[in-house]
């Protein structure tokens, strides 16, 4: 037992006797959340006084050079650890089709969620639902009146439904061996403060964006789905006022948080600090557990980019989680994970070891 993982189980010790009487409560936004999703959220907010979980997206699908081999991560052969968060991606599901858009199987994506659970680690899923209205993907911004188009009484509205249907089914499905429903933080409609999905800020008002949420969310709930925990996800802001514009309600909640990347352009920090803070006082307000639920730079050209950059923007935060990006088997230089022999697998090494980024090996028993 190294150092860190010594000091980890001191104090997993220490919070969980603390949480006995001091932990603040968290309930779920779904007032009929299993209990095993109840205690991941509880769970996850008294973790965030000890550190910040690690993520990485489709980590046991792919990674640089192979696809789908068993026992294979690019983020834990290269610093030795699991994640502690496993992000999915459920886009194209609502189609009816076999695989994802990022060409992973739904049945193999269901497969990865059990093992994650199995080992004891947290499962995310995003949505990067096609234009239901033009039939063109997620990024097609050419018509204005698609989330109108698929609210009761829309054009598309029952389309809409069907694709609930489909989902409820996915997400209904996820059970471990002894039948126990697999909790998900599910991050729908993500980055709603840009306008390059057709649910953007420019291509539907605030009141709308509002109604699909909670469409959705009670769509769902009503099909028997509890297993949810809703991840608010926005892009850039410059206000608290912009967080609250198009929030949905504490009833339909329970993490926030936003995306950003370094594009190496010189403000990523600034901005990142920025963001934090403003998100640490809405998330405080509405208590709610805040979150950096996408980040990275592509292709790592910062070796040291994790310890130099990333770091001191997560140092004291307060943040549940991070989430790096995927690593792709089949677009070159796009990943944002290190991998084994990588010039950047010795720094994320060194910045998972610290004491105040946590692993799966770290995370203790969140579903109890």
């Amino acid at each position: 037992m190294n150092l860190k993982t010594l000091s980890a189980t001191a104090l997993m010790t220490l919070t969980a006797l603390a949480s006995c009487n001091e932990a603040p409560k968290s309930a779920a936004s779904d007032p009929e959340a299993t209990p095993q999703t109840a205690a991941l959220l509880t769970n996850l907010t008294t973790l965030a006084a000890r550190g910040t979980m690690v993520g990485h997206q489709d980590a046991l699908a792919y990674g640089i050079g192979w696809y789908d081999e068993a026992g294979r991560c690019d983020f834990r052969d290269a610093c030795g650890h699991y994640p502690a968060l496993f992000g999915w991606e459920v886009g194209e599901l609502e189609l009816g089709g076999d695989h994802s858009l990022d060409s992973v199987y739904f049945n193999r994506i269901r497969d990865y969620m059990k093992q994650v659970y199995a080992l004891g680690g947290v499962n995310t899923m995003s949505w990067h639902a096609r234009n239901p209205l033009t039939g063109g993907d997620a990024w097609d911004v050419s018509s204005a009146e698609v989330v109108g188009s698929i609210l009761p009484g829309g054009e598309k509205n029952a389309v809409y439904e069907q694709w609930l249907d489909r989902l409820a089914d996915f997400f209904k499905s996820l059970k471990a061996d002894d039948g126990t429903l697999i909790p998900v933080i599910f991050r729908p409609f993500h980055e709603l403060t840009g306008s390059w999905f057709w649910w953007g800020r420019d291509l539907c008002t605030p009141e709308q964006y509002i109604a699909l949420w909670r469409h959705t969310a009670d769509g769902l709930r009503t099909r028997g789905v509890h297993n949810l925990l809703w991840a608010y996800s926005a892009a850039g802001y410059t206000s608290v006022g912009e967080l609250e514009e198009r929030y949905p309600g504490d009833a339909y909640v329970d993490i926030v948080g936003f995306d950003a990347y370094d594009m190496l352009t010189g403000d990523f920090s600034d901005d990142v600090r920025a963001r934090t803070a403003l998100l640490r006082e809405f998330a405080a307000a509405h208590h709610k557990l805040p979150a950096l639920t996408e980040t990275g730079s592509e292709g790592l050209k910062n070796p040291a980019w994790f310890n130099e950059v990333l770091y001191p923007l997560l140092q004291g935060q307060g943040l549940s989680y991070v989430m790096f990006w995927r690593n792709a088997h089949d677009i070159a230089g796009h990943f944002y994970a290190a991998w084994p022999g990588h010039a950047s697998a010795p720094d994320m090494t060194r910045l998972v070891e610290r004491d105040d980024i946590l692993t799966l090996d770290e995370i203790g028993s969140l579903y109890q």
